[in-house]
């Protein structure tokens, strides 16, 4: 006997006139069924529904039992159909769902499916899922999109490897899943392409070891009216590549002119560095505005690096600006100035 609760198959049943079997073991016929179930209001179970409609249709008192609890059985209790019954609808053997575990109640804490092991979290080294792809083309690609599936392309070359940029296995056709991007994207945002990537190329489905890649998202392109992202390339990376990394502004609190509603104009927001091998690669390289005042223009000599990160020597350090301090209300070294002059006429004329 199996125990199913499907109202598809109540329905089935009453057409084919077949008697029903409750939990209890008991055989009703279709118009015990009408008589077995009674409530005083049955219009509070079904709007515009009577009690004498309940009696003379039992297809009608059917549908209450299977859909609402009753004092003799609940609605969670279900039917007891024979088997026979069910090979005669073509119904083969269903089983019933188990409940979740803990880990995926409502509420427990969801597992980073980024992380990887702990010498990547070491290096700040994230992970990411791709497939070959063998599908070229403007349609290929669009039914790849419906399919969430990212086109993209492996690129660049690699010394420790022995890959050269020259040469045509350098490059890979791939398919990312969208769940996949889109994680890191509402991580990271616009940082995206400034993270360090282990990807892991599988042949298919099948395949379950793959080829690990070292790689930075490149020319991830976007959607021109939905926003959505429409394409992913990534470029193999190596120690010594530069990478652009975002500048962030630290220590507003202790500038006087930043305090006064003073803002910085950003020219630069992003710096190339070198990160040395070994060394955790930085999300991003903080600007010191300690003492900053209206007119300053913020240059290199302020960004701080960590140990084992240097500018490119692409970039010049007396050229790279980060952005000039403007607005405010006063917050200048002269409005400093004006300030301890007039303290100090009102402490002599006290």
């Amino acid at each position: 006997m199996s125990r199913i609760r499907s109202y598809s198959l109540i329905s089935r049943l009453i057409s084919v006139q077949r008697p029903i079997t409750f939990q209890g073991g008991s055989r009703c016929s279709n118009r015990a069924l009408s008589s077995a179930y009674k409530v005083e209001d049955v219009s509070q179970l079904v709007s515009g529904l009577t009690q004498e409609a309940v009696d003379a249709d039992p297809k009608v008192a059917a549908f209450l039992e299977a859909n609402f609890e009753s004092s003799e059985d609940t609605a969670s209790d279900g039917f007891i159909i024979p088997d026979e019954v069910l090979e005669q609808l073509g119904v083969a053997d269903i089983d019933i769902p188990e409940k979740k575990g803990k880990g995926s109640e409502y509420g427990a804490p969801r597992v980073d499916k980024g992380l990887g092991n702990e010498a990547q979290q070491a290096l700040n080294i994230r992970t990411l899922q791709s497939y070959i792809r063998e599908e070229e083309g403007s349609n290929a690609c669009r039914r790849l999109r419906y399919a969430k599936m990212i086109p993209g392309m492996l690129y660049g070359s690699d010394p420790n490897l022995g890959v050269l940029s020259n040469t045509p296995e350098s490059k890979t056709m791939l398919k990312t899943p969208w769940p996949t991007l889109q994680r890191e994207l509402d991580r990271f945002h616009r940082r995206f392409e400034s993270r360090v990537y282990d990807l892991t190329v599988f042949e298919d489905e099948s395949d379950t070891e793959g080829t690990v890649h070292r790689v930075v998202p490149r020319n991830v392109q976007r959607h021109p009216v939905q926003g959505s992202i429409y394409c992913a390339n990534f470029v193999r990376y190596f120690p010594g590549r530069p990478l652009k990394i975002p500048i962030v502004f630290a220590n507003t609190e202790e500038s006087l002119a930043l305090r006064r509603d003073g803002f910085i104009i950003p020219v630069s927001k992003h710096i190339e560095c070198l990160v040395e091998e070994g060394a955790p690669i930085p999300e991003q390289i903080e600007l010191d505005c300690t003492g900053v005042v209206l007119k300053d223009v913020l240059r290199m000599d302020r960004l701080i690096f960590p140990d084992g990160v240097t500018a490119s020597k692409r970039v010049d350090s007396e050229k790279f600006v980060v952005g000039p301090v403007v607005g405010g209300r006063g917050g200048s070294q002269e409005d400093d100035e004006d300030d301890d002059a007039a303290g100090g006429d009102e402490e002599s004329s006290g």
